[in-house]
């Protein structure tokens, strides 16, 4: 008596990649001087990465399909 297993969505990475980028650039912001710039670029670096690799993994930010089959 095996059981299929069910489907899981895929998780998105957007949040995890915006915090990475946060923290590097807090560290690096220290380091350089320019602390809100860069921690600034960090988190939109972070952000564009986690939704390129959303749309990659096939997670849609925008409205659903009425009719997903």
């Amino acid at each position: 008596m095996s059981r299929k297993p069910k489907k899981r969505q895929p998780t998105s990475v957007l949040p995890m990649c915006a915090t990475v980028g946060l923290f590097i650039g807090i560290g690096l912001g220290a380091l350089m001087g320019e602390f809100v710039l860069v921690m600034l670029i960090g988190v939109a670096a972070g952000s564009a990465l986690g939704f390129q690799l959303d749309r990659k993994n096939g997670i849609s930010y925008g409205r659903r399909p009425k009719n997903p089959h």
